[in-house]
């Protein structure tokens, strides 16, 4: 099976289908792009015209019931996510699903038991922990928390040797994100968990799968819809702060990531430059190529993405044709959809299984309860943990 294609349908012909999975679908030797389901039969068309799929479908039943179909990516608006997610697992067939899992909890357990009793298996698309520039973050910041900065500080004002106080072995991290709402469709002001939810479930997420442990406290302040910040608190006293803005430009880095732990500092920008101070062992700053604007410069990392934007910038104002719509990094789409591919053909882990995104889900929702409630929720065990019945061994020795 490793060997053979795996032919794919993906459900929702829009633009996140056309931009990023049907193409990772047509270019990677792992997939076969073999159906495309849309309500609106022409955007169907479309995409089975662009990206070479076979045959072509309305109904998202269809697709689960094809027994042609080896991987489902679901890319429809969260209206759609648990009935044809279960249905999909519950016929055998893995699903590759795009964030948020669900929107209220009583779906994302039941996605979480179909995802149990099939093992079949299920990845969310939260593809910025694919993202090879998230990637070495991840691991600087790991190396960090487990050895600290590797000389002491370069200004010493104590003049000797000192325990540490218990502030000083927490772990901060800063996630900030700036958004330009003119971009986001007409669902996203009417949705009622907003933007908190479908699409800063990408930032908790990541929150918790760099931090080392589950928060137990979270608070949000400001509207579900936009312009708010998140805190999430952990056992030890560690913090996630976690800025959004709505009234941002994309013509500036969307996405900035800073970590600090033990007298270290790592900070990603926009993917595509890593600068640290405190690793002595590491480089001080790693570049990233950016996935689309090269063409545009000849730099790296933030002083590519700044000329790459001026010049699209001057060709916009000049009325001539722009080479692409807009500049923008490598946040691991193609690498996550590839890594989920090569886990169905049993070569190595999911990159985002099912219980890891049911406790994002689930934390998420308190944050958008406590941006309506003003004021801090405790995330509970059973927000987070998920026991795993064996119900075969049960039964053996029940009856």
């Amino acid at each position: 099976m490793k060997d053979t294609p795996l032919r794919a349908a993906v459900i929702g012909c829009g633009a996140l289908a056309n931009g990023a999975h049907l193409p990772t679908l047509q270019a990677s030797p792992i997939f076969d792009p073999h159906m495309v389901c849309d309500v609106q039969r022409e955007k169907a068309e479309y995409a089975a015209d662009k990206w070479g799929a076979k045959t072509i479908s309305t109904n998202w039943r269809e697709v689960v019931e094809n027994s042609d179909i080896d991987l489902v990516v679901l890319c429809t608006h969260i209206d759609l996510r648990s009935e044809a997610i279960c249905a999909a697992l519950e016929a055998g067939k893995p699903v590759y699903s795009e964030k948020p899992l669900a929107s209220t909890r009583e779906e994302t357990m039941r996605i979480l038991r179909a995802a149990d009793d099939t093992a079949t298996p299920l990845c969310v698309g939260h593809n910025r922990r694919s993202s090879p520039a998230m990637q070495e973050f991840k691991r600087l910041f790991e190396k960090a928390r487990e050895v600290g900065a590797d000389r002491g500080a370069i200004v010493d004002r104590v003049r000797g040797l000192r325990e540490p106080i218990r502030e000083e072995l927490q772990t901060q991290l800063f996630i900030r994100v700036n958004d330009d709402s003119r971009t986001w469709k007409h669902w996203a002001f009417w949705d009622e968990h907003g933007i908190m939810l479908s699409e800063m479930t990408h930032f908790v997420d990541l929150a918790m799968w760099l931090m080392p442990s589950y928060p137990v406290e979270v608070y949000a302040c400001g509207s579900p819809r936009g312009n708010f910040t998140e805190i999430l608190k952990y056992a030890d006293g560690s913090q996630t702060t976690l800025m959004h803005s709505m009234v941002g430009n994309f013509d500036y880095p969307k996405e900035l990531f800073e970590a600090s732990a033990l007298h270290v500092s790592v900070c990603l920008d926009h993917y595509v430059e890593i600068r640290q101070r405190g690793l002595e062992s590491e480089p001080g700053t790693q570049y990233f190529p950016l996935q689309v604007g090269m063409e545009l410069t000849d730099k790296q990392g933030m002083p590519a993405f700044w000329e790459a934007c001026d010049k699209l910038q001057e060709l916009r104002g000049s009325g001539g044709e722009l080479p692409i719509p807009n500049v923008s990094p490598n946040k691991g789409h193609r690498e996550h959809l590839e890594s989920f591919g090569r886990h169905v053909r049993g070569d190595g882990p999911n990159p985002c299984p099912a219980r890891d995104t049911a406790a994002v889900t689930n934390v998420t929702m308190k944050l958008v309860q406590s941006a309506r409630e003003g004021r801090p929720l405790p995330v509970l065990p059973e927000d987070i943990d998920f026991p795993k019945a064996n119900w075969e061994e049960m039964r053996k020795n029940w009856f």
